[in-house]
């Protein structure tokens, strides 16, 4: 119901490791989304929560039979004078708060994926809110108090004996900017701060660890906290680590795991020689997983695909595999996760097939049926330590070319291309007159 950032293995350590402390008050600063809270319900403790943003006020307020105070601006009223007669200064107030947070920030921008988002939240307002305010009403938190309040100061206030359990935000700023379409749209009586800093993160750490029971969580590894490390959690391969410490806790560790399935597909193998037509199969996730980890390069970072498919050739033997996901913002495009061919072969541009493989036409049909919306260009992400990537030039677009994010790699190159425009015989053809060419090896 609420937004959630904390995964789920830390809401499960947060619940052990409470187990053990005295029932009685729990104080709980930079609340944020209630996660803490809702992962101590039920456990006999008197909930005490602060926080100085405008979304988690509004669900703290109401949570706590106050009044949420929180109202449409007078200069946004032309704009979204649509949800006024939703802000009643209690739960309608604080399920548009929670709407607002996924179309707001598209209210006012350019862009067609924009207009759609805010056209389809307006259209559908008055069935979402009350769907919302109806799972609202269903929640069973339970808060002795709120207040609005920095965490800076109120830790100075609160019980020196009582149990502090704190996630503190981990990029300083980082909840001003998630909150500024809020903030944009609505005005309230917001207390005066300033964000914290890095450096305050880790001071704040401090004065939360300076009493009998506590458990805090960040992304940032702190070596003074390292004799009450309780948990390393990395809930998915791209996700950042949480490093959990406390004051007693046992110690656990949670590291993404990926299923996998053997492929029986026999393969292309030096010394084969590559037979038309080629066809296409659909593979298991954990069948995709497997491939995945014997032929793409270790240095990136897997993800979940949406459609995995098997490029594979007249003789039956596996060539190559590309997997592919909606794209987020443009409607009938594709996004290319992965495109890799298997190795060793004769053939050294084989790559270049599994590429024109993925914008077939028969590869668009597979999408669209997937993804159950019309496909018509493809795009993918590139990481080189080239200013241009080998294997899709002279196949897509490229786009923009930036900075690598990730560890390793130079650059971060954005391709785009067509879908559709030639079938699988005709991507043998343009492959085998350009890039076929098998290795020449030459006796000792």
């Amino acid at each position: 119901m609420f937004q959630g950032t904390i995964p789920g293995p830390m809401r499960a350590i947060v619940r052990e490791t409470a187990a053990g402390w005295p029932r009685g008050p729990v104080y709980v600063p930079c609340c944020g989304n209630f996660t803490i809270e809702r992962s101590l319900a039920g456990m006999g403790f008197n909930l005490r929560s602060s926080d100085v943003s405008i979304y988690t006020t509004a669900i703290g307020r109401w949570l706590t039979g106050q009044p949420v105070g929180i109202r449409l601006r007078e200069d946004s009223a032309d704009q979204l004078g649509w949800l006024a007669e939703s802000i009643d200064d209690g739960v309608g107030t604080v399920a548009t708060m929670m709407l607002g947070t996924r179309f707001l920030a598209s209210v006012g921008r350019e862009g067609l994926w924009h207009e759609r988002t805010v056209r389809s939240y307006r259209d559908q307002w008055k069935t979402k809110h009350a769907e919302t305010v109806e799972r609202l009403s269903r929640s069973d938190i339970e808060l002795t108090s709120y207040e609005v309040e920095d965490v800076r100061s109120w830790l100075k206030k609160v019980s020196r004996d009582a149990p502090v359990c704190s996630f503190p935000p981990f990029y300083g700023g980082g909840y001003e900017k998630l909150y500024e379409p809020l903030e944009a749209h609505f005005t309230w009586d917001a207390p005066q701060y300033k964000p914290l800093s890095d450096d305050d993160v880790v001071s704040v750490l401090g004065a939360i660890t300076d009493r009998p029971y506590w458990l805090t969580a960040s992304n940032h590894d702190v070596p003074e906290l390292h004799p009450y490390l309780r948990g390393v959690i990395k809930a998915t391969p791209r996700a950042a680590p949480f490093y959990v410490y406390a004051s007693e806790a046992p110690t656990r560790i949670v590291a993404p795991r990926q299923p996998i399935d053997p492929v029986k597909i026999p393969r292309l193998r030096e010394g084969d020689e590559l037979v038309g037509p080629l066809t296409l199969s659909l593979l298991k996730p954990g069948q995709f997983n497997a491939l995945r980890s014997r032929y793409l390069n270790p240095r990136i970072a897997p993800g979940a695909a949406n459609l995995a498919v098997a490029v594979r050739d007249g003789g039956g033997r596996l060539l190559g595999v590309f997997a592919m996901a909606p794209s987020t913002f443009t409607p009938d495009e594709a996004y290319v996760l992965s495109d890799f061919a298997v190795a060793p072969t004769d053939y050294p541009r084989l790559s270049k097939l599994i590429v024109l493989a993925a914008t077939s036409a028969e590869a668009q049909l597979l999408c669209q049926r997937a993804f159950s919306r019309r496909i018509r260009r493809v795009a993918t992400t590139a990481f080189s330590n080239n200013p241009v990537s080998m294997k899709y030039r002279g196949l897509l677009r490229l786009n923009k070319r930036s900075p690598s994010n990730e560890d390793g790699w130079k650059f971060q190159l954005q391709y785009q291309g067509a879908m559709g425009e030639h079938t699988l015989a005709e991507a043998l053809q343009i492959w085998a007159k350009r890039w076929g060419a098998r290795t020449t090896k030459t006796g000792v």
